[in-house]
């Protein structure tokens, strides 16, 4: 190999597999080479690739960094790196590989490498040394899926806007983490002039981010922006990492935390929607049924017969939520016919809308510091002193960039708010993004045709910010402000109600003319 390298001026390298075969021979340029697609070779997160690379370097520059990379991304058994002499005889060898989580910081962190030595004087039993190092990986992993089986998540955010609002992006993706059950070991934030068209962030980022999984024992990648179909493919088939953007994230969430049946059913619809396009079979699959990637027939059958099963279930649960929608109109024309007025709780999600519910009503909703803790919509009566009762309703969370197939999917539900007598708007003022929140509710708001509808505005959690910060808010907004977990702040808010809902006899108050208009037209 030195002397073929010596001759030829080109770096020279060996595949070679655990029984000591030479499975591949890869001739590159005076820099380095280029290894070819390795799905062939068998790898899981606790075994390596069961081959090793072993390549000649023309300069005397040892392992660079690229090698390191190398044996990260395609985790080589071991990669060594042979000296090539003047006369064209082997010199040094040195050889590194990959090592359980270390708690050396940094990069190097990972690797572990062999004192240099001649290739004539290595002394190192593989077999034993490799079956060694595989289980160190395997005790690695079960200790920490016996202490939390969570997954271990790396957060990335791309921008060509400011930094600040990357960052704000990413505090909320971290809490949409955490509410769908997410550890967060590790968050990436990149700006660009433009978003890459293949993966989003650059190959050598995208490299970087791989690396840091290993690091981290990371076994998914979110990203904070809509992937699409060809990007979820090209980054999928570098890498065994489960990865998703942020509008997944948030359909997972739903997945989770949906109870009813219609809610499962929209959650289903959203969820489908969203693959059909993106849907992929990696390398492995595929081999099982054409003998590899490229070949036709079979597998791209395969494929159009998934996309075939898809698209009939979505057809079916669309029947089914139509279906479901008769029904709801006939448990509205039932309240409508009661004569007790409706009010609708609407606010970004985490606002407190459960929260107030439960001190209102005396109910025990679901309520926690999560994003969309509640999804299904959940109606309660509220009884006043003076014989008079209204029906509170609580809605699903709104969010920003709020993923078009979940707005449609719940656009049935959400479409009630057009039947309720007054719509409570909750913002949470101890949230720093709150006015950026407010401004997401109202475009909501706007898109389903309730921008005219009588709205009170209602800050919460007063009880995390000063009183000099809550008496300006309630001045600049002629709002009002409570902490749905102080009862004693909510008279305020029961007597607006009565204002609002009642008039001086008592008679229920009618919606303007110009506000029913409005409703009818949209």
């Amino acid at each position: 190999m030195t002397e073929l390298s010596r001759e030829t001026g080109r770096v020279i390298g060996l595949l070679v597999d655990r029984k000591g075969n030479v499975v591949d021979v890869i001739v590159g340029d005076a820099k380095g080479i280029t290894i070819s697609e390795m799905g062939r070779y068998r790898v899981s997160k606790a075994r390596f690739r069961g081959v090793r690379c072993l390549h000649t370097r023309v300069a005397a520059d040892g392992i660079t960094q690229d090698d390191l990379t190398d044996l990260a991304l395609l985790r080589f058994d071991l990669l060594g790196v042979v000296e090539t002499l003047s006369n064209g005889l082997p010199g040094k060898l040195e050889i590194a590989y990959l090592v359980p989580e270390n708690q050396k910081p940094g990069p190097e962190g990972m690797y572990e490498r062999l004192e240099p030595t001649t290739v004539h004087q290595l002394d190192l039993d593989f077999l034993a040394f490799i079956e060694a190092l595989e289980e160190e990986f395997a005790a690695s992993r079960r200790t920490r899926e016996v202490s939390d089986r969570r997954h271990r998540a790396i957060l990335v955010g791309v921008t060509t806007r400011s930094l600040q609002a990357a960052r704000e992006s990413m505090d909320e993706l971290r809490e949409l983490a955490f509410s769908a059950g997410h550890v967060v070991v590790d968050e990436i934030i990149q700006k660009r002039n433009q978003i890459d068209g293949k993966m989003v962030v650059g190959r050598g980022k995208m490299n970087e981010i791989f690396i840091r999984s290993l690091q981290q024992s990371a076994d998914l990648i979110i990203f904070d922006r809509e992937l699409s179909g060809s990007q979820v493919r090209n980054i999928s088939m570098l890498t065994d990492l489960e990865v998703i953007d942020r509008t997944q994230l948030i359909l997972d969430i739903f997945a989770q935390r949906a109870q009813s049946r219609e809610g499962k059913i929209q959650v289903e619809l959203a969820q489908l929607k969203y693959s059909l396009p993106r849907l992929i079979l990696k390398d492995d699959f595929m081999s099982r049924i054409t003998g590899g990637i490229g070949a036709k027939g079979p597998g791209e059958t395969k494929i159009e017969e998934l996309k075939r099963l898809i698209r009939t279930r979505i057809t079916r649960l669309e029947k089914d939520i139509h279906t479901l929608a008769k029904g709801r109109d006939e448990r509205r024309k039932s309240r409508e016919a009661s004569g007790i007025p409706v009010v609708s709780i609407v606010g970004y999600t985490n606002a407190g809308k459960s929260t107030l519910l439960n001190a209102l009503t005396g109910s025990d909703v679901l309520a926690e510091d999560k994003l969309f803790a509640t999804l299904d919509p959940t109606t309660r009566r509220m009884r006043f002193p003076e014989q008079r009762e209204l029906i509170l309703t609580d809605t699903v969370g709104f969010l920003r960039d709020l993923p078009d197939d979940l707005v449609n999917a719940f656009r049935a539900t959400l479409e009630e708010l057009r039947e309720a007598h007054l719509i409570v708007h909750l913002v949470d003022m101890a949230n720093p993004q709150f006015r950026e929140q407010m401004n997401a509710v109202e475009e909501l708001m706007t898109e389903l045709g309730l921008d005219n509808a009588p709205t009170l505005l209602v800050f919460n959690k007063e009880d995390r910010v000063d009183e000099e910060t809550a008496a300006a808010l309630r001045e600049e907004f002629e709002a009002i402000s409570i902490a749905a977990t102080r009862r004693l702040t909510l008279p305020r808010l029961t007597r607006r109600l009565e204002e609002m809902l009642w008039d001086e006899t008592g008679m229920r108050m009618e919606y303007p003319r110009s506000v029913l208009a409005a409703r009818q037209q949209s």
